[in-house]
């Protein structure tokens, strides 16, 4: 009778340290949370080795399901600031074939198709800072910076935390779309911040370099 008792506790108290390690993982990993929405056995992820974030092979934006182009990491000096699944409808995607890297970006840039950034943070980024960066783009006017700026600043408040989204998106030949936590801030119609923002991801002085090397290579980022 002891060693059933014994016995039968042993396995209860393994079952729960299961349990109890299952759940540390998901909480750490953020899979579970409303700041993730890709799951860790989905096929054909792209993953960020820098920070480990994956990304989907496909994703639905407000201007539809699009595909996955490419991914990369935004750095500051040496700090990871978040990770950026580029992604981009049919016609991106045709006017990418047998490009890559610095051509496959351009290609992006110039095609006329949907058009979207998935930014997965790494770490803590203030409204503030967040709008400083996405507004510090030559060739737009100071009225439409300011306006965006603060459309990023009043819609994200506070800071963006790890592991929550942000996301920009390109509709038209004009029109940027801006969401946080899944929820969108608003939209803007410019052709200059348009392309500018364009440039920020995949331009020559692009932020994220391992993002533009990456588009249309398949695999993950060293």
């Amino acid at each position: 009778m002891v060693t059933k008792s014994i016995t039968g506790t042993f396995a209860i108290l393994l079952a729960a340290a299961v349990a109890l390690s299952a759940y540390y993982y998901m909480a750490l990993s953020g899979f579970g949370s409303s700041t993730c929405s890709v799951s860790p056995s989905s096929e054909g992820m792209r993953v960020d080795r820098t920070t480990g974030f994956e990304f989907p092979p496909s994703y639905k934006f407000k201007v539809g399901n699009l595909s996955i182009l490419g991914v990369g990491t935004r750095k500051k000096a040496v700090i990871n600031v978040y990770s950026v699944g580029f992604y981009g409808n049919k016609a991106v995607t045709k006017a990418i074939e047998g490009k890559s890297g610095a051509a496959a970006s351009k290609a992006v840039i110039s095609s006329k198709g949907s058009r979207a950034a998935l930014l997965t943070m790494a770490m803590g980024v203030g409204a503030e800072k967040m709008a400083e960066a996405l507004t510090n783009i030559e060739g737009v006017k100071q009225p439409t910076k300011d306006a965006f700026g603060s459309m990023i600043m009043d819609g994200v408040g506070g800071k963006l935390k790890k592991g929550e989204h942000f996301t920009l998106e390109w509709k038209g030949s004009d029109t940027v779309i801006a969401s946080a936590r899944g929820k969108v801030l608003g939209e803007m119609k410019d052709k200059d911040l348009f392309v500018g923002l364009l440039n920020v991801y995949l331009g020559p002085k692009t932020v994220s370099p391992s993002l533009r090397a990456n588009i249309a290579n398949i695999g993950v980022v060293e």
